[in-house]
């Protein structure tokens, strides 16, 4: 009996890595698209731009997003990296994930500072407000449904 359950525990942790692994690939990519395309409609449905603002605009958040993609790529291997070490978290690892996390936040916050320089320059401080309201509330969404999904760290008696 006990041959049976360390079987049946071993096959579906292989299982669960296999899913792991495979989860970061194309199912990743296809929800990226999902939300930035979400993005892009709820900014174009909200931000009222002239044509020349427009020009200026979009550019500068094509290159917004890309720089964001790339954080969002450090989150989705660091909350990969906290799957795989889910069962046996041991301290260093949840220091290194923790700090990791820290970074990756300060990253999405310099990138936001960084582009809010840049839309200053050449944009109506109104109309840059206005999308850095819109963009922190999507992002609060989406850090909502991220979160809900991810389960809180195992006390060790667990």
């Amino acid at each position: 009996m006990k041959k049976l359950f360390v079987f049946f525990l071993l096959f579906f942790a292989s299982i669960t890595i296999a899913q792991i692994e495979s989860f970061d690939s194309e199912y990743i990519d296809d929800v990226k698209l999902d939300v930035w395309g979400t993005y892009l409609e709820i900014i174009g449905d909200n931000l009222v731009l002239t044509d020349e603002q427009a020009e200026i605009f979009m550019p500068m958040l094509e290159q917004y997003l890309a720089d964001q993609g790339k954080v969002a790529d450090m989150r989705v291997k660091n909350t990969e990296n906290y799957m795989m070490n889910y069962y046996d978290l041991d301290d260093a690892t949840a220091k290194d994930l923790l700090n990791k996390a820290v970074e990756i936040e300060q990253e999405r916050m310099n990138i936001r500072r960084e582009y809010m320089e840049k839309m200053l320059e050449k944009l109506p401080p109104q109309i840059v407000g206005k999308f850095f309201q819109l963009d922190a509330r999507i992002f609060a969404l989406i850090d909502l449904v991220r979160m809900s999904a991810i389960p809180l760290v195992r006390e060790e008696n667990q």
